[in-house]
């Protein structure tokens, strides 16, 4: 997917919050920028490069939002809103193995009441499956791993999908991890053993787990492949 946007240089200056950082643009002008995930916030400290793009909304009072974050071991695509598109554009390609038995995908939309899934996938039989996206971050040895945190909108997720299981649907997490340098999905129980242990029962109790890694550059990202998840 071509992002269609020319990246702006920048340094991160301060951290404030989980949403919100300051950097310093080319012309040494100081600005505030919004993260769209929190997790991207403890990826930045003083001095770390990343690209900005400077949001078309005239509404928005912050008018740049984070886009990449350049580390030592490689470039991340941070910005969340983009999932909808990936999923669906690597959907429509072919690549997402995991899903190849459904032919349709819809996006959910506030009449279906299900707040926190993001897709439906049926095919001409009826069955269906539905799917929750969520980014993956951190790296470890070469490899993304997870949890890192859960949210409460999380949860809630899970209660959604424990009752489209009851009626009958296949459910699954996409996990997608938006770096091309990690070999596999590593299991934690290091960084959030409440959000491991509850992670670890809804696999037990019959949501699906799935994880693709990307390709990208600061022009475009795609999702790419299937990545193993080790337990």
């Amino acid at each position: 997917m071509d992002l269609g946007q020319e990246m702006i240089p920048a340094k991160v200056d301060k951290v404030y919050n989980s949403l919100i950082i300051d950097a310093v643009l080319p012309d040494k002008r100081v600005v505030p920028v919004f993260c769209g995930a929190s997790e991207t916030v403890g990826l930045c400290a003083y001095g770390t490069a990343v690209w900005l793009r400077q949001t078309p909304s005239k509404l928005r009072k912050i008018k740049f939002e984070l886009m990449f974050i350049s580390r030592a071991e490689g470039l991340i695509f941070v910005n969340p809103s983009y999932n909808h598109a990936l999923f669906r554009e690597a959907f429509n390609a072919g690549i997402l193995n995991d899903f190849s038995e459904y032919r349709y995908c819809r996006a959910i939309d506030p009449d279906d009441h299900l707040f926190h899934v993001d897709f439906e996938l049926s095919d001409e039989s009826g069955a269906k499956c539905y799917v929750f996206i969520k980014n993956i971050y951190l790296k470890q040895g070469g490899n993304a791993v997870f949890p890192s945190s859960m949210n409460f909108f999380e949860f809630e997720m899970f209660e959604e999908m424990s009752r489209l299981r009851n009626a009958g649907h296949r459910t699954a997490v996409f996990m997608l991890v938006p770096r091309n340098d990690c070999r596999e999905a590593h299991f934690s129980w290091k960084f959030d053993p409440v959000a491991s242990a509850k992670l670890f029962d809804e696999a037990k109790n019959g949501l699906d787990f799935v994880c693709y890694g990307c390709n990208l550059d600061k022009k475009s990202v795609s999702i790419a492949h299937n990545m193993k998840i080790v337990y």
